[in-house]
């Protein structure tokens, strides 16, 4: 009981500032953890957060600090254990120097990782064969048969899709088609998984945790049926994976700027709003280069110019892709997918007291009356209300916008944080049945039905492991893991970006700078999902994925206390 009070008193007494710096950012962390329990538990109960905000905000208060103050004891604990343990030895610091570490993978290792976690993808892609063919596929395939093409989609995974099913047509048709395509993304995600088990080994990271993550990719049945599933999305997250792997390796300044232009370009290929993220984080760079100290200016420098000519190659990809294929420009809708649900909420709750001038500017926009916008609104997904938006006039959207969120700023706040709660809230189930619940539709926590298509391109499910296919869906379509208790918690995809949260905090307490802006990216991807139309698990996978992050050893400054 004397350890810890003593191990307060030294650090205070050694580094005030480092004391005082470590206690703000632990009440920073405790207030956002609490306060999205008590806003989750808030929507969930009674249907609103806004009514209750100041009283939640001053809650949030309270049991942040009390969180910070065990996150203060522990450590000052951990750092006077880990003085003692440099003050006795340099070896672990060593051990993680960038000058001692090997500078390529083992090649071995990544072989056999991805193929063990390939082997145990396999039974699952055979009791689902020939694909999961559903998310956006109905859609890409009838672009390629139209010959019609919309930049809605991926071009670049659109054409690798059709170009699956061309190649199969007269082996199998479609089926064989959509069999050649999973079998190429089953081996590719492997290969990724692979590839950062490797990575994470040269790196230092004990032999356990690679086993763990290692089971983790193999086992939890989320990453073979997304493996398998046929959208953009599963491919994007083993790019973005191996992306936020790559910058760390070039703010270590072990090299690597070739392989992060082409993974930037790749990811541009393969989700639109990606590019996006990456301006966000290419600003937050140069703002590093121009303010930074000097001797860290040049590995920032790299990874930005690296990082920028990924993006050009991407864009111009892009751009001659949709020239060449004439290729129609997809709706706004999607960005404004946050502002279209606020004001779908407003309507649907107070359509009979607003304005007369307020009120026809929001029909017509809606384009609908509120009888039919009230069975449509759903206050999980944007999508029902989106498709009815009328977009040619932008300056009645944004004017009926603002004048909406200066008169009903809670409904507001309620709408953005419904549609984006799964992604903020560890307990939240909505993100569960988002389409729907049933093994006999195959909605539910992963979409696994098979969308229709015109006749003679049907594509017809033919399980060879029809119990294993029986079971999968009681878990991903029945949901049935919700009544497991802490196993269900594995399945919540905010539980990783908490996850990431927390290791970013003690990165940045450790003074681990490398390690911090490693998550530059992510922090940027999330942004942009917190302004998308839904939370789905196939947008949050890369979490998933990246939960390898916190079992990585920190750069090998951080474990000297202080130094930066």
């Amino acid at each position: 009981m004397k350890r810890l009070p003593n191990s307060l008193k030294n650090w205070i007494n050694t580094d005030r500032s480092d004391f005082i710096r470590t206690l703000l950012l632990s009440e920073g962390f405790g207030f956002c953890l609490c306060l999205s329990f008590i806003w989750g538990y808030r929507l969930d109960r009674y249907g609103s957060v806004s009514g209750w905000l100041v009283p939640s905000l001053i809650l949030s208060l309270v049991l942040g600090d009390v969180l910070s103050d065990v996150l203060m004891c522990l450590w000052a604990v951990l750092r006077d254990r880990e003085s003692a343990r440099i003050c006795e030895s340099d070896s672990g610091i060593n051990d993680m120097n960038p000058e001692t570490r090997p500078r390529t993978i083992s090649v071995r290792l990544w072989v056999i990782s991805g193929v063990l976690i390939l082997i145990a993808w396999v039974p699952v892609w055979l009791a689902y064969y020939p694909a999961v063919f559903a998310y956006d596929a109905e859609t890409q395939l009838g672009q390629v048969i139209s010959q019609i093409y919309s930049t809605h989609h991926p071009l670049m995974h659109t054409l690798i899709m059709g170009g699956c099913m061309k190649l199969m047509w007269d082996v199998g048709g479609i089926n064989a088609g959509m069999a050649m395509y999973a079998a190429l993304q089953m081996i590719l995600m492997a290969g990724v998984c692979g590839w950062m088990i490797a990575e994470a080994h040269r790196l230092g990271t004990r032999r356990w945790l690679l086993w763990v993550y290692g089971c983790f990719c193999a086992l939890f049945p989320v990453h073979a049926i997304l493996a398998i599933s046929t959208t953009k999305d599963s491919v994007f997250a083993g790019l973005m994976a191996v992306f936020v792997l790559l910058v760390r390796r070039c703010l270590a300044d072990e090299g690597g700027l070739i392989r992060l232009v082409v993974a930037t370009a790749l990811m541009i290929l393969f989700r639109n709003n990606a590019v996006y993220a990456l301006v966000f984080m290419m600003i937050i760079l140069a703002a590093v280069c121009i303010t930074g100290r000097r001797s860290g200016r040049k590995p920032v420098k790299g990874l930005l110019i690296a990082i920028l000519i990924g993006c050009i190659a991407g864009c111009l990809i892009n751009t001659g892709l949709k020239a060449v294929l004439h290729a129609e420009s997809g709706s706004p809708r999607e960005a404004l997918s946050i502002p279209i649900q606020q004001m779908a909420r407003v309507y649907v709750r107070h359509g009979e007291e607003l304005p007369a001038g307020i009120a026809d500017d929001l029909a017509v926009l809606l384009a609908g009356t509120s009888e039919d916008l009230t069975v449509r609104y759903n206050e999980h997904l944007a999508d029902p209300v989106k498709r009815q938006i009328y977009m040619k006039e932008p300056a009645r959207f944004v004017k009926t916008w603002v004048r909406l969120g200066l008169r009903y700023p809670g409904d507001y706040l309620d709408a953005w944080l419904y549609t984006t709660e799964g992604a903020w809230y560890i307990r939240d189930t909505s993100v569960n049945r988002i389409y729907g619940e049933g093994s006999a539709g195959g909605f539910g926590y992963l979409s696994t039905d098979i969308r229709s298509m015109p006749a003679g391109f049907e594509v017809i499910p033919r399980s060879f492991i029809p119990g294993l296919r029986s079971g999968l869906e009681r878990l991903v379509s029945d949901n049935v893991f919700e009544k497991i208790p802490v196993i269900r918690l594995v399945f919540s995809p905010a539980l990783y970006v908490w996850i990431l949260a927390g290791y970013g905090y003690v990165r940045r307490v450790r003074r681990d700078y490398v390690s911090t802006a490693v998550l530059l990216y992510p922090l940027a991807v999330y942004l942009t999902i917190l302004m998308g139309p839904a939370v789905l698990i196939r947008y949050m996978y890369p979490y998933m994925l990246l939960v390898l992050l916190p079992m990585l050893p920190a750069h090998a400054a951080a474990y000297r206390m202080g130094d930066t």
